[in-house]
């Protein structure tokens, strides 16, 4: 993640990131910076008051997530964001939508893993923004009727729903061991097929710590429209 312990130079802030910077469908691994604010507070909210300010003049789309809504990543910074991006006239977008066309001049803020809880909890908050973000999840296959319900909730609010493995292995570190192959069969088939028996499109997949290599990328095209890296593990 972009996280870290220490403070990078202003030119690699968020803003300066070429990776974070998309035109809609225009390569098929996208690149998210992070921006939970615990236990590190990176980047500041003026970097990303900047970035979405790039976004905005370039017309591109600026890829940033987070965790969990009032434990990853403070509310009072979540709500910073995306007032920023109201003011600055920056609509924000899914990653469904960006499968299909660019989106000049928009945000796609994804939560990732499976804090339906929190996710649940930030819904008039989005609402108020009437901003549509996207969450990638795992762990599907272990939710309880209750979280599937919730789930089903933020899609019906109009929030997009996309895959993020099957038990959150690190595919570097598992495919160095046991294969590509297996990895798919192990960490992508499982929930993969579940989450689309249950309704779900799941045509952008995000890895797990962003750990991906280009022959896992090649691996995954058959699963997946697009591919999702973060920080400096992007190509």
């Amino acid at each position: 993640m972009l996280a870290t312990c220490t403070r990078e130079p202003a030119d690699h802030s968020v803003a300066h990131r070429d990776q974070a910077y998309s035109h809609g469908p225009d390569r098929f691994v996208w690149c998210a910076f992070g921006i939970d604010t615990k236990p590190q507070r990176h980047p500041r909210l003026d970097e990303i008051t900047d970035a979405l300010k790039r976004a905005k003049l370039e017309g591109t789309t600026l890829h940033l997530f987070a965790h969990v809504p009032g434990g990853t990543i403070d509310t009072s910074s979540l709500e910073h964001v995306l007032a920023a991006a109201a003011d600055l006239g920056v609509q924000l977008t899914t990653y469904d939508q960006l499968n299909a066309r660019e989106i000049p001049g928009t945000l796609a803020l994804s939560f990732d893993d499976s804090d339906l809880a929190s996710w649940t909890s930030i819904r008039p908050m989005l609402l108020q923004y009437h901003a549509h973000v996207t969450f990638f999840v795992t762990y599907f296959l272990g939710f309880t009727d209750p979280q599937r319900e919730q789930l089903h909730r933020l899609a019906a609010d109009g929030h997009d729903i996309e895959y993020h493995s099957t038990s959150h292995l690190d595919a570097v570190k598992f495919t160095a061991e046991h294969g590509i192959a297996e990895y798919i069969a192990t960490d992508i088939v499982p929930g993969l097929d579940a989450m689309r028996a249950a309704g779900y499109a799941t045509r952008t997949f995000a890895y797990p710590y962003g750990s991906r290599t280009a022959a896992i990328d090649d691996a995954l095209r058959p699963y997946f429209d697009h591919v999702r890296g973060v920080g400096k593990r992007c190509p």
